[in-house]
């Protein structure tokens, strides 16, 4: 793989790219299917058409070919006292284990720290050990809360994962 660089912002494309990296990457590792497919589109969808640029964040890996690569959320959601989530966190499998993984997540919670964000959660499948050793190293601690989401297989647990701040 050529060199990547990282872009902060809306770019065009992202909502598709999104998609389609959890769709082949996700999809078919858990054979989810299109009903997944769907939801992720409408859920990215619906956080770039309410992204505000210094309340949300949006990250993106970009190639040479200014194609989207990869990419991260922080949905600031402030309909909600809920905190700040942490969503649609991936990279192309070319690009894993080269630190851009660490290095989005990095500047993710840079971001969350600057906006004094106190809480920043997000759900996670336990089976995603690169991406829990990820969250946890960065100071996310596993909840019990379990959501055994059976929409797209037999059952994904989803386990909720929480970094809180005092300021």
């Amino acid at each position: 793989m050529g060199s990547v660089r990282i872009c902060e912002g809306y770019v065009p494309g992202v909502v598709g790219r999104l998609t389609e990296l959890h769709a082949t990457y996700y999809g078919a590792l858990w054979d989810l299917g299109p009903t997944f497919e769907r939801d992720i589109a409408e859920g990215i969808a619906a956080f770039v058409g309410r992204y505000q640029s210094g309340r949300d964040g949006l990250w993106t890996v970009i190639d040479e070919r200014d194609t989207v690569m990869g990419g991260l959320a922080i949905d600031s959601r402030p309909d909600s006292e809920a905190g700040a989530q942490l969503r649609y966190f991936i990279l192309h499998p070319s690009l894993h284990g080269q630190g851009l993984g660490q290095q989005l997540l990095d500047e993710a919670l840079a971001f969350c720290d600057r906006q004094g964000f106190e809480r920043v959660f997000l759900w996670t499948v336990d089976e995603l050990e690169a991406a829990v050793h990820l969250y946890e190293k960065a100071g996310f601690e596993a909840t019990d809360e379990i959501d055994p989401h059976t929409g797209w297989r037999t059952t994904i647990p989803y386990r909720l994962f929480e970094r809180r701040r005092e300021w």
